[in-house]
């Protein structure tokens, strides 16, 4: 039998080297255990940037970050291509993550983006509540989480598909317009020629006096007819059609109340490109679906 002493030594030694056990065990599991950790809070934050995304950003910037044109330029891969372009160009230093982050919290002071031809309506806001946004930094976080995870974790859209584009000649002839088409490209039901969404419904309402960015197309084939006769009226247009047809393809010809709906002297909140993604079909289809709003 041991004594005393003996007995507390051998005890104090298997206790010892327990936890030198126990602390060798954490130690070569923790590696893995941030990991899990990191994966768990990550996902997390990716989770919570989606739906941030969806309730603030993708009325601009589309569901999967495919853009809306006349109301932002897509993210994904847009976003992507462009921070590329400038470490090649223009030698930019910062990392992806805060090039994203920064552009989300202060936003951008001006209409044109990384498409330069390209103008949006409104400008990119600020979001953080640092620069007087309405988002806290995890919240910011978050987000910046989400639109990486489009680079990391989900497939880039396909390219889109070459189509030859009616762009801004009033002279080009189109073909008879089908209305109901253009009643489904007003509503986005389905894609252009070019492979991108309609978005007039983002912008105009069919509604008698309600304003979303420019003004209401209710009545609009009666409208033009009375604009065309105005003597205010300083475009090319002979009939409501062509008007109609004027007004996208060269919304800088004439601006309805300018005071309302001009982003600067002359230059209308109507992005002046929507006929480069329009094929002659298209417009021909919108242009009829209007001429119906009496």
């Amino acid at each position: 039998m041991f004594d005393l002493a003996t007995r507390r030594i051998i005890g104090a030694t298997v206790f010892t080297l327990a936890t030198v056990i126990t602390v060798g065990m954490v130690w070569l599991t923790e590696e893995q255990r941030m990991a899990r950790y990191e994966a768990m809070h990550k996902g997390k934050a990716i989770e919570n940037g989606a739906l941030l995304y969806e309730q603030y950003c993708a009325t601009c910037h589309g569901p999967n970050g495919e853009g809306v044109p006349g109301k932002g330029p897509d993210l994904n891969p847009g976003v992507f291509q462009h921070y590329e372009e400038l470490k090649r160009t223009q030698n930019y230093a910062n990392s992806l993550r805060n090039f994203i982050k920064l552009n989300i919290a202060a936003g951008r002071p001006i209409r044109t983006t990384y498409r330069p031809d390209e103008v949006y309506a409104e400008v990119m806001p600020t979001w953080s509540q640092d620069f007087g946004g309405p988002l806290r930094p995890d919240q910011i976080e978050n987000l910046v989480e989400f639109i990486l995870n489009w680079q990391t974790g989900a497939a880039m859209p396909t390219p889109t598909p070459a189509f030859e584009a009616v762009g801004s000649d009033l002279t080009k002839p189109l073909p008879p317009g089908d209305p109901k088409r253009g009643e489904a490209l007003w509503n986005q039901e389905i894609k252009q020629a070019s492979g991108l969404p309609a978005s007039c419904k983002a912008c105009h309402s069919l509604e008698p006096g309600v304003v979303i960015v420019g003004p209401s197309m209710a009545g609009i084939a009666t409208v033009a007819a009375q604009i065309i006769q105005s003597p205010d009226y300083k475009g090319q247009a002979k009939t409501p059609e062509e008007y109609i047809r004027e007004s996208i393809q060269q919304p800088n010809a004439y601006i309805v109340e300018p005071e309302r709906y001009a982003a600067a002297p002359g230059v209308s909140k109507m992005p002046a490109n929507l006929g480069n993604q329009m094929s002659a079909q298209d417009l021909a289809d919108l242009i009829a679906f209007l001429m119906t709003l009496k």
